[in-house]
């Protein structure tokens, strides 16, 4: 029953080619079987195949199923410049190099399931109606350069085993959903006019799309980039990113997004670099995760930047313009916003909101490295500026507090001001804490007591009241010298000015926040 089976296809093969040929005034040889790889095909001759595509009338239609094509297909030596029918291409095994650059197709053109054994070459040529490559495997390289794509586009779930290059072509609605690229994958100076969709796609090679141009929204939400990919001055309308691999260096280096960029869940296994690029609708990274540098400078967003990502290594926001900066924890990794030795440069960034706390932020604010004498005075006030105005004292405090710890720790041990800074420091947490600053000139009181008390051997209450007139009351009688214990009385007097200086310090930063 298998047997009459098969003849019937092999009938039927032969009829549909002869019934073909007929309507293009073409008479080719008699088709032959041949079996390929386990499986049987019509063979066919690539010169038989170009007479069939040079006398196609308008409107007709050419259909192959289950055929070897023999022999080297190039529309250059057949002097092809357009093709007319409709071209329906099913189960097609291309021995050879297919080569139809510079080819006109008035008709759609349909590859399904279509094995290239050689280079294809589709460089400069024009699809008038819909192109697919869908399901297919090109085993050499895939020239697409020039080409114009006037329908839609199709290339899911093709398999490029080699580079594949659209550099300078046209495209109206494409999908490139779950392509797998194995060689390099250029797409510089490409135009999309339609929407785009490369979801679940795979670039094993480098990936280009320096200087590439959507009108319309693009998808590479679950992207696969094993190897580096560039963006370089690329303009998106729409962008999503969302749940996206990067595993090689990437970079959106100036590339510009008219409309909102979403990069939720993203994961980027090497540096990622965004410098000078712009969001004119804000963007989007919450739940990603950096593993190793996040580059930002001179971003400019038009709108809230939400970075409520794990940044494990450093986060550059220098020169960075936003009305709202995001550096919460995402909501799927609540403790995480920038890892143990992250570090965070923040030099000449301007945000007028702040959304963090400074128990994400503690310990983590750095000098540019070129940079190792950079003044971070300013990136600590403008830190502190905004919590205050969030109603977040607290925090201001205690970014305050690491700013005089980094200043003091950075001055030599020749410096006065180290000195000062020591002592403003130990005696009242850098005039924040008002009970040390209390407790620090009582226990200062006592024990001058205790030293009058041994030196005078007088009654301890009547030291006790000496010690307190002598550091609390500046005056005369309090640093005239008296006896034996002269110095002692002068060193408390002094030790009571500079008590006094410390409070109206004290009471001024107070004011002053």
């Amino acid at each position: 029953m298998s047997i009459l089976n098969w003849v019937k296809s092999k009938r039927v093969a032969f009829a549909l080619i002869i019934a073909l040929t007929t309507t293009v005034g073409a008479q080719p040889s008699a088709p032959t079987d041949t079996t390929i790889a386990g499986r049987s095909y019509t063979l066919l001759e690539a010169g038989e195949l170009m007479d069939l595509l040079g006398s196609a009338n308008d409107h007709s239609r050419l259909a192959l199923r289950q055929t070897a094509v023999k022999g080297r297909l190039s529309s250059l030596a057949a002097n092809l410049d357009t093709v007319r029918a409709a071209l329906e291409l099913a189960d097609v095994l291309f021995l050879d190099e297919v080569l139809l650059a510079e080819v006109v197709f008035l008709g759609p053109v349909t590859f399904s399931r279509t094995t290239f054994a050689a280079d294809l070459s589709l460089a400069e040529a024009q699809f008038l109606q819909s192109f697919a490559l869908r399901e297919c495997e090109v085993r050499q390289k895939t020239n697409l350069r020039d080409a114009r794509f006037t329908a839609t586009a199709d290339f899911s779930q093709s398999h490029l085993a080699a580079a594949f290059s659209c550099a300078g072509a046209h495209f109206s609605d494409a999908t490139f959903a779950r392509l797998r690229c194995e060689g390099g994958a250029y797409f510089e100076d490409v135009l999309f006019t339609g929407q785009v969709d490369f979801s679940d796609a795979r670039f094993a090679g480098v990936a280009s799309f320096k200087t590439a141009r959507w009108r319309a929204p693009v998808s590479f939400a679950g992207v696969r980039f094993l190897e580096r990919s560039f963006f370089w001055q690329a303009q998106f309308a729409a962008a999503d990113f969302s749940s996206a691999r990067f595993a090689g260096e990437t970079s959106f280096k100036q590339a510009a997004f008219a409309q909102r960029a979403t990069f939720a869940n993203v994961a980027f296994a090497h540096s990622a670099h965004f410098e000078q690029a712009r969001f004119d609708d804000g963007a989007v990274f919450d739940g990603s995760i950096f593993a190793k540098e996040a580059v930002f400078a001179g971003v400019h967003s038009g709108n809230d930047l939400l970075l409520n990502a794990l940044f494990r290594v450093s986060l550059d926001l220098r020169h960075l313009v936003t009305p709202s900066l995001d550096l919460r924890p995402s909501a799927t990794m609540p403790d995480s916003l920038l890892g143990p030795k992250a570090q965070l440069l923040l030099q000449n960034a301007r945000f007028q909101r702040l959304f963090s706390t400074w128990d994400h932020l503690r310990g983590h604010v750095a000098q540019p490295p070129q940079q190792a004498n950079y003044d971070l005075d300013r990136v600590y006030a403008g830190l502190r500026h905004q919590f205050l105005i969030s109603g977040m004292a607290a925090d201001a405090r205690g970014c305050y507090i690491e700013s005089l710890d980094r200043r003091r720790h950075h001055l030599p041990w020749t410096s006065i001001e180290r000195y000062a800074l020591i002592a403003f420091d130990l005696s009242s947490r850098y005039g924040t804490d008002l009970r040390r600053l209390a407790l620090v000139a009582l226990a200062w009181v006592a024990l001058f007591a205790l030293l009058y008390r041994w030196l005078l051997i007088d009654d301890l209450v009547e030291c006790l009241l000496f010690s307190l007139h002598t550091f609390f009351i500046v005056g005369a009688a309090s640093v005239r010298p008296q006896g034996k214990v002269r110095f002692l009385v002068l060193l408390q007097a002094l030790s009571g000015w500079l008590f006094w200086s410390l409070c109206t310090a004290v009471l001024l930063s107070f004011l002053l926040r």
